[in-house]
């Protein structure tokens, strides 16, 4: 609907031109002043292009209600309210009194005596004709299978054509066209076919559109000059005669072809999905006296109410709903969950049982209506002097009343909250309420519902969104969105379907292999938290989270009510009651103990000592051996070896020697992988059933049990071996201490919940070291070596940065001085954990029912993940630029490392639970990588899949083939 021209609006008052000018020249406050003879018609025209703005702000400061002065004997004094009470007074209570009137019917004129327009006794006529037709069984049927045939048929072939041509649509012209077909359907029984690829333009849809702006236009001007302009057949008077006559012989050409099919088909037709026009035909004169179904015109004038009633609104509605959708992501993924959670299925229209279940996707609807609502403004007039009841009120609303806020409409039972009707006028009120009020709620929620499940829209960026003046409220420029399928509409659908009695868990299942990236696709199109629902009653609901909020929350703000919980510990039983599960006072001993060994400087020396001694004697001499040989190795393997190695030497002070040449299998090592996959296995399998197998002693359980008693073995063989040789060497140098050591000698009443003579607390502490410190590291250093070999130019600027800080050397002097100085390969090891964290997710489960920044509501004991490697890839998190590998992120302006909230990089958790080993494990991977770089070149096979294998760790699932070769510079 095009807007009014200021230009002709100044015409019609040509008299007053000289008091704009005036106005123009000097400031004016924002509230009308009432000006001898032109009173405040003038301030209306400087406003009309934000009138709706205006409008609130002068009845904000008109207790909501103004009093509108126009020019002198010229009729045009109007009392604007939004005063509820004032509202339930004119449209209820004293309904009687406040009709259309005959200025009214003179402005619609072109409506002729539809029920728009009518007052007394013809309207009451109407209304009871209409209520009959509309809430028959058999139009509602019609009215659903209309609308699920017109999306079928139509809409979504559009979408698809659309989606895959990647074009750009204007919404609002999509939704006019839909609602245009379907409503002239219901009305005649004829297709437009408004709704096509070519958009052609519809003669009766131009029609309206022209009258709609013609009725505006009456509005703004006195009523003498348009008047004037009507008789002399200028202007848009002129548009609106041409529209007037496109009316009358469209209209005509259907009643003409319904009179001709009622007589052919006489006695045939049985009632069943009858349209309105042939219920019209058919109506009973006996029943509806002033009725005249013979009548052309009577006929003519109900086409025109009930297109117009049910082609703009609904439009226009949906139009600023999917805006508003796109301004707070939070409700989409609400809404999607909604649907999911009430097994919506994914097909072309659901029955009105289904949608009656989407309570907040009905709020929101209500919400876009109460603040674009379609019909912008309501027209009445008093048949006697009357004096209405407005009070003191300032807001109708609250404080909140400009934000989008559905869950306004929501109870505390999670139900539909009643607003009345004048307080929410969207649907009218009193008698004159919508008719087609559920009809029109449940049409909108089949077409959101239908795009929503299937479709991305984005509105595109810098347009203009503003409303058009008119009595419909459109947008004036449209709406501009390209359409895409949304990421589970391919690769299997990476969506989850909730499925009755097994909830999600198929759909997970079916995606194992790359469950990854679904997570990805699924939390970025769930604004990043998504409730999986798990088998009834097998307690695997959980709350996926990469909100920073949120994870900042839990993790820190309030750690203490987010923790492991029995459920975690019972998965991984295998860890014992080490740092990894334990909870309160436990874990607080734990990691006040820990945290002293670690810092004390006797095993920083230890640590560094060990890392080069392994370097030099294991990885640099293995790496050697396989450029002599020319073999292709697999990376992976070489480090899990060499973190094994290195880390149970921390521990146990002793040398597994996993890492060499014949590559054997070490026990302990296999049991910790077996362990692994046994704790994936668990998170997947509903409890009873890895329960029962664990009774039974089959399948992973069996494993699981069999890798449990190597650990057990293993450990004790350690931890007996340790205590003899503490009590042989009594009085030896403590210089460098394992950490087995210092947890036997550990002071007990420090320490009160610790028991240093307790064999399963030894052999748990070392469990769980094992597994923080061999996989986690050697995981990070296999993908960095890949990602370098696809980022050479990144390689190239770590290989510069090394040459110019750290010398080639094969001394056993100590490099941690040059370490600092790597900022670049700092940040490279960053970005690489960042995209590939080495522990892909986090669990914890709230203590007390809370409430999560983003608005999420946890009950105690469920499950909340918290999917580090679905958040190193959210845009909304990292910027557009998310999912590229970029080193730059991570430096400062002045060259320094930016730091980056751990509540945001969560490769080394956050919060109490932050690593304790984070700056040790950083320099032991920086050394290994200079070492290496310094001597070698590591060029990764061609044609191998590189994936994620699901797990704890982040591991590749065919390893890293590469070959390596000597640098001609690398000293022997």
């Amino acid at each position: 609907m095009a807007s009014i021209s200021l230009l002709e609006a100044s015409i019609a008052i040509l008299c007053f031109l000289i008091l704009f000018y005036l106005l123009f020249k000097k400031p004016h406050d924002r509230f009308p002043r009432n000006w001898p003879v032109v009173g405040m018609l003038h301030r209306l025209l400087v406003s009309l292009h934000q009138l709706y703005d205006y409008g609130v702000e002068i009845l904000e400061i008109s207790d909501l209600t103004f009093l509108f002065k126009g020019p002198r004997f010229f009729g045009m004094d109007m009392l604007f309210t939004v005063d509820p009470a004032n509202i339930h007074h004119i449209m209820s209570s004293n309904f009687s009194n406040y009709i259309k009137g005959s200025d009214f019917q003179d402005v619609f004129d072109v409506f002729g005596d539809g029920i728009i327009t009518t007052d007394s006794e013809l309207w009451k006529n109407l209304r009871k004709s209409y209520q009959a037709m509309v809430h028959h069984q058999e139009f509602q049927r019609f009215s659903m299978s209309t609308m699920i045939s017109k999306l079928k048929d139509g809409l979504v072939p559009l979408l698809n054509h659309f989606a895959e041509e990647g074009t750009t649509v204007d919404l609002q012209d999509l939704f006019g066209r839909l609602t245009f077909d379907t409503i002239l359907i219901l009305i005649t029984g004829s297709d437009p076919r408004s709704l096509s690829i070519e958009m052609h333009e519809d003669e009766l849809a131009k029609a309206l559109d022209d009258v709609g702006e013609g009725v505006l236009y009456r509005h703004v001007k006195p009523r003498f000059m348009w008047k004037l302009q009507n008789w002399m057949g200028l202007g848009q008077e002129k548009k609106m005669s041409q529209a007037n006559a496109t009316f009358d012989r469209v209209c005509s050409k259907y009643i003409s072809a319904k009179r001709e099919e009622i007589i052919r088909s006489q006695g045939v037709l049985n009632g069943e999905g009858e349209d309105l026009l042939t219920s019209f035909m058919k109506l009973d004169t006996a029943k509806y006296k002033l009725l005249k179904p013979s009548d052309d015109k009577f006929l003519r004038d109900t086409i025109l109410a009930f297109i117009l009633a049910g082609r703009d609104t609904t439009a226009s509605a949906l139009s600023w709903f999917f805006w508003l959708l796109s301004e707070n992501p939070i409700v989409v993924a609400k809404i999607r969950q909604e649907i999911i959670d009430n097994d919506l299925p994914r097909t072309t229209g659901n029955g009105q049982e289904n949608l009656d279940k989407l309570v907040y996707l009905q709020a929101a609807l209500f919400e876009a209506m109460r603040l674009y609502p379609p019909v912008s403004f309501g027209r009445k007039s008093s048949v006697e002097s009357d004096v209405l009841p407005s009070g003191s009120m300032k807001a109708v609303w609250g404080e909140d009343a400009l934000q989008f806020k559905p869950e306004r409409w929501i109870t505390e039972n999670g139900g539909l909250k009643h607003e009345p009707s004048s307080k929410f006028l969207a649907f009218n009120s009193g008698p004159r309420t919508c008719l087609g009020k559920h009809l029109a709620i449940t049409q909108m929620k089949t077409v959101v519902v239908e795009i929503l499940q299937n479709y991305e829209v984005k509105v595109i960026k810098g347009q203009k969104i503003e409303p058009v003046l008119g009595f419909i409220l459109a947008m004036k420029h449209g709406l501009k969105k390209p359409f895409s399928y949304l990421p589970f509409q391919k690769t299997l659908k990476s969506y989850p379907w909730n499925w009755p009695v097994l909830g999600m868990l198929p759909g997970v299942l079916v995606r194992l292999h790359r469950i990854y990236d679904c997570s990805v696709e699924v939390l970025e199109n769930s604004n990043l938290t998504f409730q999986f629902k798990g088998p009834w009653f097998s307690g695997m609901d959980i709350l996926v989270t990469v909100v920073p909020a949120n994870i900042h929350y839990i993790l820190s703000s309030n750690f203490s009510n987010y923790i492991k919980g029995p459920e975690f510990q019972e998965i991984f039983e295998a860890y014992g009651d080490g740092i990894i599960n334990s909870d309160s006072e436990l874990w607080r001993n734990l990691r006040k103990s820990s945290q002293v060994i670690f810092s004390h400087q006797k095993y920083q020396s230890f640590s560094k000592s060990t890392t080069r001694s392994k370097l030099k004697d294991g990885l640099l001499p293995l790496l050697s051996h396989f450029a002599d040989e020319e073999m292709v190795v697999d990376l992976q393997d070489v480090f899990q070896r060499f973190m094994f190695d290195t880390t149970f030497i921390f521990i146990t002070g002793s040398d597994p020697r996993s890492l060499s040449i014949e590559m054997p299998e070490v026990e302990f090592a296999k049991a910790l992988d077996d362990v692994g996959e046994a704790i994936v296995y668990r998170h997947i399998t509903p409890r009873f059933l890895w329960k029962l197998q664990k009774w039974i002693g089959i399948g992973r359980e069996k494993t699981m049990m069999k890798a449990n008693a190597v650990l057990d073995r293993v450990c004790a063989k350690y931890i007996s071996a340790k205590r003899e040789e503490i009590r042989s060497q009594e009085n030896a140098d403590e210089e460098s201490e394992d950490l087995l050591t210092s947890h036997i000698k550990l002071d007990a009443s420090k320490y009160e919940l610790l028991n240093p003579e307790d064999d399963k607390f030894l052999r748990d502490f070392t469990v769980g070291f094992m597994v923080a410190g061999r996989d986690s590291t050697a995981c990070t250093l296999t993908w960095f070596f890949w990602i370098l070999s696809e980022n050479p130019n990144v390689l190239s600027k770590i290989l510069q940065e090394i040459n110019e800080n750290v010398p080639i050397t094969r001394s056993d002097q100590d490099k941690s001085s040059y370490l600092n100085k790597l900022v670049y390969l700092h940040a490279a090891l960053s970005e690489s954990m960042r995209l590939y964290p080495p522990i892909p997710f986090e669990r914890k489960s709230p203590i007390k029912p809370d409430v999560l920044p983003s608005g999420h509501k946890v009950k105690s004991n469920i499950n909340i993940m918290i999917f580090l490697y679905a958040m190193g890839r959210m845009k909304d998190v990292w910027g557009e630029d998310a999912r590229e590998f970029k080193p730059e992120r991570w430096i400062s302006e002045t060259g320094g490392l930016r730091h980056e909230p751990s509540y945001k990089f969560l490769s080394f958790n956050a919060g109490p639970r932050t690593c304790l080993g984070k700056n040790l494990a950083m320099d032991l991977m920086k050394t290994v990588i200079v070492e290496i770089l310094q001597a070698y070149e590591i060029n990764v096979v061609s044609g191998q899949k590189i994936e994620a294998k699901p797990g704890l760790i982040l591991h590749m699932k065919h390893g890293l083939k590469v070959t390596i070769a000597k640098k001609c510079c690398s000293l022997e």
